[in-house]
């Protein structure tokens, strides 16, 4: 691949003044204990910051530390307050189909079952501008046609569907406050099932590259499926059993994060070569899992390509069912 396929370069942000190494980030929320919680729809924090022209996930290894987290519980397609389910739950009246609902599990999910992929989508997207309305035109257009790819798919298997909001100025949200920017250029918020796309982070990252800009938000997407099936609680529910940085935990982390970048290549496959997005363009946004940094919260740079081409190649969400890879795979 040449310089002018990749499309302009953009130099990495400086490092990080923490005493964690940089790494993607989710805050979830659980089911937990919701009775004692003053806020009852919290989130989900999936942080990401666009390196070279592509994506480097970058933010804080505590995906699922529950010190950050205040208990809630997640929200059905209608807006309700829903409680867990399980496979095969009996419809309220006889006869009735059963109301979806999130599933709290993991390896096992519905979502992640034999023989599921996105439909093949035409994307219309308009021109992309530093003007940050028409950025914010872009973004909505992009998540409409996310919303088009994913709805089905949990349609198929009964788990319930929102569209993300979509906010493109960081700040303050039921997960707390916005992540600095030296921390995230975007980020996920399932409380109120928000994607922040800021603009002037974005802008500073990663110029008007399109391929950035829609690996980005595609990864971000793909925190508001695993919150919508049921998989971020999930996580959070078998994390709350580990310590604070444990192996354990950042091992969950690492299966959650490289799950949301096989959901971004499944999105970008699902486009390729229709309406606004070219197959060089969707060849630019999968080959951006290249662009990314090693660390023990996010994987390898062979892991993270190897889970973001998966989706890419495949289409099937049970190639990202990072849940049943051996650790080996999730390094």
């Amino acid at each position: 691949m040449t310089d002018e396929d990749r499309g302009p370069q953009y130099p990495p942000l400086p490092p990080r003044t923490v005493v964690l190494p940089p790494a993607a980030t989710i805050i979830s929320s659980s089911a937990r204990d919701r009775r004692n919680s003053p806020l009852r729809l919290i989130g989900v924090f999936g942080l990401v910051l666009a390196f070279v022209a592509a994506i480097a996930l970058l933010g804080r290894p505590d995906l699922l530390d529950g010190r950050e987290v205040i208990a809630g519980t997640p929200v059905a397609a209608e807006g309700q307050l829903a409680a867990p389910a399980t496979r095969g739950s009996t419809p309220a009246t006889p006869g009735a189909p059963a109301k979806p609902r999130a599933v709290f599990e993991l390896q096992t999910n519905p979502l992640l079952a034999d023989g599921i992929g996105l439909p093949q989508v035409t994307c219309q997207l308009p021109g992309m501008a530093r003007d940050a309305e028409k950025l914010r035109a872009y973004y909505q257009a992009a998540i409409a046609c996310l919303d088009e790819a994913w709805k089905p798919v949990l349609g198929q298997v009964n788990e319930p569907f929102t569209s993300p909001k979509l906010e493109i100025q960081a700040g303050r949200s039921l997960c707390g406050d916005a992540p600095p920017a030296n921390e995230a250029t975007a980020y996920y918020c399932s409380g109120g099932r928000v994607i922040f796309m800021p603009t002037d982070r974005l802008l500073s990252q990663a110029g008007l590259s399109q391929a950035a800009h829609l690996a980005v938000l595609a990864h971000e997407y793909g925190h508001h499926v695993q919150a919508l099936s049921g998989i971020l609680n999930a996580a959070y529910d078998k994390g709350e059993a580990f310590g604070k940085d444990s192996p354990e935990k950042l091992e969950l982390t690492r299966r959650a994060e490289l799950q949301a970048n096989c959901f971004s290549g499944m999105f970008i496959a699902s486009v390729a070569g229709r309406g606004s997005v070219s197959a060089k363009l969707a060849r630019q946004a999968a080959d951006s899992f290249r662009d990314t940094v090693a660390d023990n919260s996010h994987g390898s740079v062979k892991h993270q390509v190897k889970w973001g081409r998966a989706g890419y190649d495949t289409n099937k969400t049970a190639a990202c069912n990072t849940w049943l890879a051996p650790p080996t795979e999730v390094s």
